[in-house]
């Protein structure tokens, strides 16, 4: 006899209907959430970068989800976040022409404690259906403190600009860059990744997450 697996909403972990289709990822009252008061409408700048975008908020069920993402080894989340972001992306192909995907770095330890970098699950599922190459570009220092654990942005800025650094050997001369996290909160980390990649010789930088943390909410 088979094993029999149901499939849950990637918001509210409620489990969906059999008849949901097979690339049902949210219930139906999650999916009408997502459109009435998730979405991120605001345009923001990120230091250094030529343009940034998200199209989610990180708030309630969505920052919940996010959490479980990341902490909670639910990998396949990745497609559900991606799927939400790849829109945004397609929207502004013809400006950004990037010619390369890359992605926010974490530590060695959260990485053996996870077994993967949430970041680049989504740059891979940003770039493939636009057959952008998708590298990895930075490396992030060993025992850097969590952005999260700096509770004001100038004390975010100072932590970011020690926590990266440039991975050897690569050239992004002349090249359009497309940078993935999956929050923006601060913008501190993106800034400092920003920052290094123009040192690599990327021509332009275009930030995109998933998320953003709503506006009053960035301390």
């Amino acid at each position: 006899m088979g094993l029999i697996f149901t499939k849950t909403c990637v918001l509210c972990c409620k489990t969906l209907d059999a008849d949901a289709g097979k690339a049902a990822m949210l219930c139906p009252a999650c999916a009408k959430a997502v459109r009435e008061q998730y979405r991120c409408t605001e345009r923001f700048q990120i230091d250094g970068a030529d343009d940034a975008a998200a199209p989610l908020l990180y708030t309630g069920a969505v920052a919940d989800a996010v959490k479980r993402f990341k902490f909670k080894h639910r990998q396949h989340y990745a497609d559900w976040f991606a799927a939400q972001t790849l829109p945004v992306l397609a929207e502004r192909l013809d400006t950004w022409m990037p010619d390369l995907v890359t992605f926010i770095p974490i530590g060695v330890l959260h990485w053996y404690q996870r077994g993967y970098n949430q970041a680049e699950l989504l740059a891979q599922r940003i770039a493939a259906p636009f057959s952008l190459s998708c590298a990895a570009t930075l490396w992030k220092r060993p025992f850097t403190p969590k952005q999260s654990g700096r509770k004001d942005a100038a004390a975010r800025d100072k932590n970011a600009k020690r926590a990266l650094w440039i991975r050897a050997g690569i050239d992004l001369s002349g090249k359009s860059v497309v940078l993935v996290d999956d929050i923006i909160t601060t913008g501190s980390t993106a800034a400092a990744a920003v920052k290094l990649l123009r040192e690599m010789g990327a021509t332009h930088v275009y930030v995109l997450a998933p998320t953003r943390t709503p506006s009053g909410r960035r301390d």
